[in-house]
């Protein structure tokens, strides 16, 4: 080594110059150009971090003026060394503290919250979560920061990355399901605690359906077409309440609670729907079955009298079964329960009729119908002289004729009656027809137009005319 104040070579192990007596440094000054380049070196990583990180900077002023006495103070090399591991450690812990990590958006937004400034504290986690979207603690703590604004649909929004995605232990994917529930019961929002958990089927939700979700209801008999009364039964899991609808809408805890059974004991069509609830307040999935109940159709009346020919006095019974009513008609039309109500035997008409029964229940279910024909003729106890001497001596009496020879007042001539034929008149019975002419003093015979209808049982007289469609009718001959 040459001493650096004479120039004179010194000896290996020399201390100091055996010429001149100056010390030997071993340690070299530090080259300005190198101590420039670590000051720039160290200004540059603190200039990465934060402005609000001044401990950094402190350190870094103490840093330096290590550095300053180190060389001023020509300390040997080995403290020097030591100095700058001492310094890269420093500088790698605290860097490691205040790059962007995880940690230290957690950091900040916990800072954040203390100081009471919640949105930048959420800014924080949010930007955190944009850059490390796999880290399940930044979005818990985001998650917890949402409910605590009350922003409860961001909090699950939150939770379901972790639910959502396969990146994560099923410990954490557990852990966000259940938070999820939490905040949904918090909110009532029990249908979408079923909805979450049936979206996916994986071990974990099959074993949250099973904590959580109630089975569906479950009802007897099934869906069908039943005759007579049906009585309907629901059962469910134990501890869970029962609601049911009736008229189609779907049920919730404000339906019919389920207490016995529901019986279906009037004919028509049934849709019961029914839900089960549980001690969480989540709703199971709806069961719905359809009923047809028909109670059948009630006998048929049974009618007495049977069709046919009768020639005196008759009363027509029917007879129904018990919870039944009749129903009748006598123009040929079908019965319905708009038309006469059998109450008591009727009298059979005389002459030709028909009647149709029905038999109705409480149900407003009807029986086949019941048709009978009858044909009532009494003995015929007057004869045809009889019948013209009745009109004629109902003609005179109703001062129409003057005598019985047929004498018209005001008139030449007189009238005759003829016998013409025997009708029945529905209803009414059996007639003489007699036409009625008028016989002038020269012999001339120019019928009247008039006819008269005898009865052939009774001998009453009814002038004879038609209904507007034809038929045969009675006009009763008023008295003058």
């Amino acid at each position: 080594m040459i001493c650096p104040n004479c120039g004179k070579e010194i000896p290996e192990g020399h201390m100091y110059c055996d010429d001149c007596g100056t010390e030997i440094n071993f340690v070299p000054d530090f080259e300005p150009e190198v101590e420039n380049k670590i000051k720039e070196s160290l200004t540059g990583l603190a200039n990465e971090l934060t402005k609000d990180e001044k401990k950094w900077l402190e350190r870094k002023k103490t840093i330096m003026t290590f550095f300053s006495v180190c060389r001023k103070k020509k300390l040997t090399f080995l403290v020097c060394a030591l100095a700058v591991i001492l310094v890269v450690c420093l500088f790698v812990t605290f860097a490691g503290y205040n790059s962007r990590s995880p940690k230290y958006y957690l950091r900040l937004a916990g800072e954040s919250k203390n100081s009471g400034e919640m949105d930048q504290a959420i800014d924080y986690l949010t930007q955190g979560n944009q850059e490390f979207p796999d880290d399940s603690d930044i979005i818990f703590r985001l998650s917890d920061y949402y409910l605590e604004v009350g922003k409860n649909a961001e909090a699950v929004d939150a939770l379901k990355q972790i639910t959502g995605s396969s990146s994560f232990s099923d410990e954490k994917v557990l852990s966000a399901y259940e938070g999820i529930i939490s905040i949904y019961k918090q909110e009532g929002a029990y249908q979408e605690v079923t909805v979450l958990l049936t979206e996916k089927d994986t071990d974990i939700t099959k074993s949250l359906r099973e904590k959580y979700i109630p089975s569906s209801p479950r009802m007897v008999p099934v869906s069908g077409t039943y005759e007579g009364t049906v009585n309907v039964e629901i059962t469910a899991d134990e501890n869970c309440s029962i609601f049911y609808t009736v008229n189609g809408d779907n049920p919730d805890n404000s339906s019919i609670a389920y207490e016995n059974a529901i019986v279906l004991d009037e004919s028509g069509e049934y849709d019961i729907k029914a839900v089960c609830v549980n001690e969480y307040g989540l709703y199971s999935e709806m069961t719905e079955q359809s009923y047809v109940v028909e109670h059948g159709a009630p006998a048929a009346p049974e009618i007495m009298e049977p069709s046919g020919e009768y020639n005196q006095n008759t009363m027509i019974v029917a007879v129904a079964e018990a919870g039944s009513t009749i129903f009748y008609t006598t123009d040929g039309s079908d019965p319905t329960v708009e038309s006469k109500q059998y109450i008591s035997p009727i009298t059979m008409p005389v002459g030709t009729s028909v009647f149709k029964f029905i038999a109705f229940n409480q149900d407003g279910d009807c029986s086949e119908i019941v048709e009978r024909q009858y044909h009532l003729i009494y003995t015929r106890l007057v004869s045809t002289e009889q019948a013209v001497n009745s009109i004629v001596n109902t003609l005179v009496r109703l001062d129409i004729l003057l005598d019985t020879s047929g004498k018209v007042r005001g008139q030449d001539g007189h009238n005759e009656y003829i016998y013409n034929s025997v009708i029945e008149i529905q209803g009414a019975g059996e007639y003489y027809v007699v036409v009625e002419n008028h016989v002038s003093n020269d012999g001339t015979v120019k019928p009247t137009g008039l006819m008269y209808a005898v009865n052939t049982h009774d001998g009453t007289v009814n002038r004879l005319g038609y209904d507007s469609s034809g038929k045969y009718t009675l006009i009763t001959i008023s008295n003058r």
